[in-house]
């Protein structure tokens, strides 16, 4: 029976991303047989951790909480052979090991890399934000590992479609601007300004908004600027038949980056963005 309902709780958190992940660890630690003391060296991180930043401080602060106080809640791994690997639960086994704590309470759960990827994601989503750049990353790797569109991942993390399309977007910029989004210098909404310009233009207008604290209204009136106060009347866009738009967005899905469907009759065109010799280098590569 407790099998069942670990199994149970493991689809629900996956399926339902709205669950919060301290609710499931609950339904899973009520079924106490399934809780086991494993040395702490003998964990591996997850190989699919989407943090790559860990605030050092922070980690200090929850080692000594364990130290005065224990660990008020099990870690979550999942076992691979004679391995064990985190699922949930890797800010607490780096501070239980800086603690010195020879073992560390775990819960053995049955994963699939998929449900490894989503539920770690999750619980980073939920407990701790991760940067814009660490999600888009897992985002795409659920797009093109697991052949997720969109909508699926929507449905797994508990954001909607455009938020998703909007964060993968961010991958196209430059290696440069992407770290700088991960330290928090440069706003999304920065870096969404930056995505409607040119490679070059890109990389000087980034220098001017941290030499210079641009404000995102600055950045655009900036740009209309450079654009000339005389702007032509827009042409009605016309409509895009749905089922070139739905296109559009799994080619966007699955490159990562900006892609037009030109179509007139029987011919038409596909335009991929790229926005840098490395971008231009992964798209062909996805490609091919």
């Amino acid at each position: 029976m407790a099998k069942k309902a670990l199994g149970k709780g493991l689809e629900a958190i996956i399926s339902k991303s709205t669950t919060p992940v301290a609710d499931f660890e609950e339904q899973v630690i009520a079924h106490g047989d399934r809780i086991v003391h494993i040395d702490t060296n003998a964990i591996k991180p997850n190989p699919d951790q989407p943090r790559t930043h860990f605030d050092e401080n922070e980690i200090k602060g929850l080692a000594e909480s364990i130290r005065s106080v224990g660990m008020l809640q099990p870690i979550i791994v999942r076992r691979a052979g004679s391995d064990y690997f985190v699922v949930a639960g890797e800010r607490r086994l780096r501070a239980s090991k800086l603690a010195g704590v020879p073992k560390i309470r775990a819960i053995v759960i049955q994963a699939s890399e998929e449900e490894n990827i989503t539920l770690a994601l999750v619980e980073n989503i939920q407990r701790a934000n991760l940067d814009p750049i660490e999600e888009a990353k897992v985002y795409r790797v659920l797009s093109e590992r697991f052949s997720l569109t969109q909508n699926d991942i929507a449905g797994r993390v508990g954001k909607d479609r455009a938020t998703i399309a909007n964060l993968l977007r961010l991958l196209a910029l430059p290696s440069e601007i992407q770290a700088s989004i991960s330290a928090g210098e440069l706003s999304v909404g920065h870096a969404k300004v930056l995505l409607g310009t040119s490679g070059a233009q890109q990389k000087t207008l980034f220098r001017e908004i941290i030499d210079n604290g641009l404000s995102v209204r600055a950045l655009e009136s900036r740009l209309a600027g450079s654009a000339g106060t005389k702007k032509p009347s827009p042409a009605k866009p016309k409509s895009k038949n749905p089922q070139i738009r739905k296109m559009e967005e799994l080619l966007v899905s699955r490159l990562g980056t900006k892609v037009e469907i030109k179509h007139a009759g029987p011919h038409g065109t596909i335009e991929i963005s790229y926005y840098s010799l490395d971008d231009f280098d992964r798209i062909v590569e996805l490609i091919t």
